[in-house]
């Protein structure tokens, strides 16, 4: 970019020479920063010969005084630098830099040779119908708009060279061990100084800077800026010279469309002596000097009112400006000034430049980064959430197993109370239904059980008997007896044995009898001997040691009698098998 030649060498702190020239001589002001401002330490003006250049003078003049300063600003003259007034249609602020380079660069560029543009907004040009209300808060004086103000065609005074002219007097200036801090246009310096002390009271001014050989024209309508006009001065004569500004003044006034019919304008000159400004505070021309000053003879002339800007002298300069000595010139104490309030309108070495277009590939870039983000941010919320599902489920199935092998426990619980309900169940106290069955048998002379089978059929009980009587009535007997005791008695046959004579008849008969439920029985409790091993085998049958019939349970020929718990279990079907039992 242009402004970059500028950065080559680190920035240097210290006095700044402010400097300025015409034909004929040189201008310099040297300013130290102080905590309230600036001040002068030295100033003059210098005379050079023709053809010589002004920065070697200036040089040679900082050495002689031994004067040590690390930056430049350069106030150029019409002569040094390039003045276009453009106009541009209307645009947003951020556009009117690149319009302007834009009309400059058809108006005067080649093509070939890169410019360096900067501006100043003419807005005082503006006709009065769209002018907007003055503002003083204005860094560069014009470039400021009220808000709400209604785009409009905008006239603007441009200043340009080259890249490489600037660059060549960025080197020049860098051979008197100087940096270039600002490159500005000399005739617009001292406006924003002037326009703060607020020295445009009428409606159209004209500001005359006189150097010599030229003549600088500022037109203002209040205090904004509306021309800028330069024009070689014919005469150093008080009087031609006047004749030659009214005439220029008028051809310009002419020329501009916002200037009412027989309009003139208010004109100020500005002087460089003490002796030639007015006193602070009065209005009045100091007309006691007119004779001797040739400025205030010009102001005589023209009518014009004296204006002029100072600056505070440091105490350790050696100048002082009394009544026999000039004040520093005024175009540089405000070109200090401005600058150090970062007020230049124009800074060729800073140019006013478009914003840098967003570039496409970092806009790109940002919807990329954004969208990996975003997918970032999806993909570890997707990973949080899946893995917080697989602690879950693992969770879920630890449960399961846990709840399986309760359920299977408790299945198996169920399993073993199932069988011991079925095991109750079929469970059935054979010695009390023998112990009932015995009590309704005849005594032992009468009859005699040769064969006893028991066994259970689901919530029966059954009993197969063969008895041998003496009497066939016994038979009935028996019957009538049994069914008394809630037994269900059926006689299969009855037969006559001629062979024994003690008990000739035998008959054969099935008891039945109801199991009673688990629930409806009698908790009993049975206490086994320690010692005691319970018989493995039940015997299926028992026969009657002596023919004498008596009570089954004091007679029973039973050979290995089986307690009740293992008369029926559940493995095998449960039968006590009797034979050859007595009664």
């Amino acid at each position: 970019m242009p402004f970059l030649h500028s950065f080559a060498a680190p920035s240097k702190r210290g006095p700044i020479v402010v400097a300025s020239w015409d034909q004929v001589n040189v201008y310099f002001l040297v300013v130290r920063e102080r905590k309230d401002g600036l001040a002068a330490v030295a100033w003059g003006t210098l005379a050079r010969e023709a053809e010589q250049p002004a920065l070697a003078v200036l040089q040679q003049q900082l050495t002689a005084s031994k004067i040590t300063a690390s930056r430049l600003v350069l106030l150029l003259p019409r002569t040094d630098l390039e003045m276009t007034t453009v106009e541009i249609p209307p645009a947003d602020a951020s556009e009117v830099a690149a319009l302007i380079r834009a009309e400059v660069e058809q108006l005067i560029g080649d093509g070939d040779h890169e410019l360096v543009v900067d501006y100043r907004l003419l807005d005082g040009a503006t006709s009065p119908m769209v002018a907007v209300a003055e503002t003083a808060s204005d860094a560069s004086e014009a470039d400021e708009k009220q808000v709400g103000e209604p785009k409009r065609s905008q006239t603007a005074a441009a200043f340009s060279l080259e890249q490489s002219q600037l660059n060549a007097w960025t080197d020049s200036v860098a051979q008197t061990g100087l940096q270039l801090a600002a490159f500005t246009s000399r005739q617009t310096a001292p406006l924003y100084q002037l326009r703060q002390q607020r020295v445009f009271r009428s409606s159209l001014s004209v500001l005359i800077v006189v150097y010599e050989g030229e003549v600088e024209l500022s037109f203002l309508r209040g205090s904004r800026l509306a021309s800028l006009r330069t024009f070689r001065a014919s005469s150093h004569d008080a009087g031609a010279l006047t004749d030659q500004i009214q005439l220029e003044v008028q051809r310009s006034i002419s020329l501009m469309d916002f200037v009412a019919p027989g309009e003139m304008p208010e004109m100020l000159v500005l002087v460089r002596g003490p002796r030639d400004a007015l006193p602070e505070g009065t209005g009045q021309r100091l007309g006691s000097d007119s004779d001797t000053d040739p400025l205030l003879t010009l102001c005589d002339s023209l009518n014009a009112r004296p204006v002029t800007l100072g600056i505070p002298v440091d105490a350790s300069s050696e100048q002082t400006p009394d009544d026999d000595a000039l004040a520093p010139d005024p175009v540089l104490a405000a070109a200090a000034s401005v600058f150090q309030e970062h007020h230049l309108a124009v800074d060729l070495v800073h140019p006013k430049v478009p914003p840098v277009p967003p570039n496409p590939m970092r806009r790109w870039m940002a919807i990329a980064t954004l969208a990996v983000v975003s997918l970032g941010i999806g993909a570890y919320t997707l990973l949080s959430d899946v893995q917080a599902l697989k602690t879950l489920v693992d969770d879920k199935k630890q449960e399961l197993v846990e709840a399986d092998r309760v359920a299977a426990k408790m299945q198996e619980k169920a399993d073993e109370t199932r069988l011991v309900q079925q095991w109750l169940g079929d469970q059935v106290d054979w010695l009390a239904q023998l112990q009932r069955l015995s009590s309704r048998f005849p005594e032992g002379q009468l009859a005699n059980v040769r064969r006893l089978s028991a066994a259970a059929d689901g919530s029966t009980g059954v009993i197969d008997i063969s008895v041998q009587v003496n009497d066939p009535n016994r038979v009935a007997e028996l019957e009538n007896a049994l069914r008394d005791a809630k037994f269900s008695i059926t006689s299969k046959r009855v037969s006559e044995q001629t062979n024994n004579e003690e008990y000739p008849w035998q008959f054969e008969a099935r008891i039945a009898f109801p199991i009673t439920p688990v629930d409806e029985r009698e908790e009993e409790i049975f206490t086994q001997p320690a010692g005691i091993i319970p018989p493995q085998e039940v015997e299926s049958s028992a026969e009657s040691a002596s023919p004498v019939a008596s009570p089954l349970p004091e007679q029973s020929a039973v050979p290995e009698q089986t307690d009740a718990s293992e008369q029926s279990t559940p493995a095998d079907d449960p039968k006590t098998d009797l034979s050859e039992v007595s009664s």
